[in-house]
């Protein structure tokens, strides 16, 4: 029997864009999968639209389609509690995701997903992840390129690491860190009960929560896959626009978020894999923070925020730099409040 899988879509205002990814999942080929929509709220301008596509697509898909409609709020529930409420809906063996303003650019995703958690179950085994990858666009009309896992396969080759006869690479925890980013939820299956024992997404947190996400189950999960296809198309936020989360946040919001994220991931993992991962890209936010810091001329946050990152990546030219933002801040004043 083929592998079921729910395919978990929030939305909010922006009919569009939404018609555009929920088109590119109704053309897959895999024979089982359903559709769970997360209404996040959106404006009463936008829902005779929004009504026309769930129309169509129940009539496509019958008993497979399902749309969860939320209370509006200001600025909604978010994409973590959105996310968690279509998972908690959903009925799959494995869920996925893709965000509404993307779309999938390969009708056999699913299906060779299938694929490969299929053949591991003929072999007793059990699919925890299923990864592949997405190109980055600007504006539509600007490639950025691969991102996310883009390195990993090269650097599995390079270890002599084979793909099975379907594609895919089994790969390991180390693996996956010592690779330049991480799985965007575009492009990952999870085993619904995985993505539950871990409790899904946080919802204390509106950015860097899909990393936080891959962090608790990447440490949970046993065995993963990871396929090179090229699966999906992501629309760069716009930064002159406020229209989503990623854009709506100002730098050092973003930067704090992340170490937020790191801090979390230090407590929570015993595995010391994911304690170094997580002290290392804490340190590369602090870095950042300071010197956005200094750069505004804020010697006093850039002077607490070098310091903490000296503490975590010690390093001649960055005691040279944090002592300079120490001094700017004696003998220049802060801009801190």
């Amino acid at each position: 029997m083929p592998t079921s899988i729910s395919v978990i879509l929030a939305t909010r205002d922006r009919p569009e864009l939404f018609a555009e990814a929920l088109a590119s999942v109704l053309a897959q080929t895999h024979p089982d999968f359903e559709v769970v929509v997360v209404n996040d709220g959106s404006a009463a301008e936008h829902l005779a639209a929004y009504q026309r596509l769930w129309d169509a697509a129940a009539s496509a898909l019958g008993s497979r389609f399902q749309v969860r409609s939320l209370q509006r709020r200001p600025k909604g529930h978010g994409q973590s509690y959105s996310l968690n409420e279509g998972v908690a809906s959903a009925t799959g063996e494995h869920v996925c995701f893709l965000d509404d303003d993307d779309k999938w650019t390969d009708v056999e995703h699913l299906a060779r997903a299938a694929r490969a958690i299929d053949a591991a179950r003929q072999r007793r085994e059990v699919v925890d992840l299923y990864m592949s990858n997405q190109n980055a666009w600007i504006n539509d009309d600007r490639l950025v390129g691969t991102l996310w896992l883009g390195s990993l396969v090269a650097e599995l080759q390079a270890r002599q690491v084979q793909p099975d006869e379907l594609g895919s690479y089994r790969v390991t925890l180390a693996d996956l860190l010592s690779s330049t980013g991480f799985c965007h939820l575009n492009c990952l299956l999870v085993r619904r009960a995985l993505y539950q024992q871990v409790g899904g997404m946080d919802e204390g947190i509106r950015w860097e929560c899909d990393r936080d996400l891959f962090l608790k189950l990447v440490d949970a999960a046993q065995l993963m896959l990871h396929h090179p296809a090229i699966v999906s198309y992501h629309r760069v936020p716009d930064p002159t626009k406020s229209a989503n989360m990623t854009t709506a946040m100002n730098l050092l919001e973003k930067r704090l978020l992340q170490s937020l994220v790191m801090d979390r991931a230090i407590v929570r993992s015993a595995n010391p894999l994911i304690q170094q991962h997580a002290r290392l890209h804490k340190g590369y936010a602090l870095k950042k923070m300071a010197q956005d810091c200094a750069a505004h001329r804020d010697w006093a946050r850039a002077t607490l925020f070098a310091g903490q990152a000296l503490g975590l990546r010690p390093s001649l030219g960055w005691l040279l730099f944090s002592a300079h933002c120490l001094l700017r801040r004696v003998f220049k004043g802060s801009a801190a409040p």
